[in-house]
C-alpha cells in the first residue's frame, strides 16, 4: 500500500469518525453504563485499573470511558485527534483533562501512566498498529498495563459482509442516487496474529478473551436493540448473548479483549 493510499485513508477514517461524534450528545452516550453488556464489560475492565496511579485513555472520542471513570474517582486523562471531541468534552466539564493528540505520538513523557486503555482504535490503521502500541509501551511504567479491545469477525459480521460491501459499492450509489459514504479503515485481527503484534512491541500478555456477545446481536440486527435507546440491547438480546457466551465463546464474540504489561 503506497504512502499516499494510506494518507487517504486516514483522511477519510478521520473525517468518518468525526461525522460520527458529530451526531452525538455526550449527556445521550453516557447513558450506555446503564446497558447489561457495558456494566459487564466496565466489571471486567476495572479489576485492572490502578486505584491511585495515572490512567490515559488512548483514542477517547467525546469521553464516556473518561467522564464515567472521572467521576468514579479514578486519575484519568483522555487524548483524541478530533479537536471536535476535545472541545465537547471540555464543554461538558471543563475540569476534565482531556487533549487533543494522536495516539501515535502522545504528548506525555516516558513511564508516565500505570494504566492504557485503549477501545477500538488500533484496527483504524492500515499501516499496521505497530507505532500505536510501540507510543503505548513508551508512556507505560515498567509495571503499566496496556488493556486493549478490537473488533473481532464474528459470525454475525460474516453474514453481513456481502450486504455491507453492496451498501457502500460506489458503483450501486451512484446508480440508486445516494450520496458517497463516509467510512473509516477498520480491519479484523486473528487473534494470533494479534498476540504476535503485542509481543513483538515488547508487551507480555496476561489475559486474552473474547467479550462483547451481546453486542454482536445488536449491531447484527435492529431486532436485537431496545427501542427509545441509544445503542441499547433488549432482553432476547441479553438472554441469547449469554447463550452464546456460554456455547460459542469466539465464534460470537464482538470483541477480543487483551491486557498486557
Amino acid at each position: 500500500m503506497s504512502n499516499i493510499n494510506i494518507e487517504e485513508i486516514h483522511r477519510q477514517t478521520k473525517e468518518a469518525w468525526r461525522l460520527n461524534w458529530h451526531k452525538v450528545e455526550i449527556e445521550t452516550i453516557m447513558e450506555i453504563f446503564d446497558y447489561p453488556r457495558v456494566k459487564k464489560m466496565f466489571n471486567i475492565i476495572v479489576k485492572y485499573l490502578p486505584l491511585n496511579g495515572l490512567i490515559l485513555e488512548a483514542g477517547c472520542g467525546i469521553g464516556p470511558w473518561l467522564i464515567k471513570l472521572n467521576m468514579l474517582g479514578y486519575r484519568i486523562a483522555g487524548i483524541d485527534y478530533q479537536e471536535e471531541c476535545v472541545k465537547d468534552i471540555k464543554s461538558y466539564n471543563t475540569a476534565l483533562p482531556a487533549y487533543v493528540a494522536d495516539v501515535r505520538n502522545i504528548p506525555f513523557k516516558n513511564n508516565a501512566f500505570e494504566a492504557y486503555l485503549s477501545f477500538g482504535v488500533i484496527e483504524h490503521f492500515p499501516e499496521g498498529p505497530g507505532d500505536v502500541l510501540l507510543e503505548a509501551r513508551r508512556v507505560l511504567n515498567n509495571n503499566g498495563r496496556m488493556i486493549l479491545t478490537v473488533p473481532h469477525m464474528n459470525i454475525f459480521i460474516m453474514l453481513k459482509t456481502t450486504l455491507l460491501c453492496l451498501k457502500r459499492s460506489s458503483f450501486l450509489r451512484l446508480i440508486f442516487k445516494k450520496a458517497p459514504g463516509k467510512y473509516y479503515y477498520q480491519r479484523y485481527f486473528r487473534v494470533s496474529e494479534l498476540k504476535s503484534l503485542i509481543e513483538k512491541n515488547r508487551f507480555s500478555i496476561e489475559e486474552i478473551m473474547p467479550v462483547d456477545h451481546i453486542f454482536s446481536l445488536v449491531e447484527f440486527s435492529g431486532f436485537f436493540r431496545q427501542k427509545g435507546s441509544y445503542d441499547g440491547e433488549n432482553t432476547l438480546a441479553v438472554t441469547l448473548g449469554s447463550l452464546l457466551e456460554k456455547f460459542l465463546p469466539w465464534m460470537s464474540a464482538g470483541s477480543i479483549l487483551i491486557v498486557a504489561r
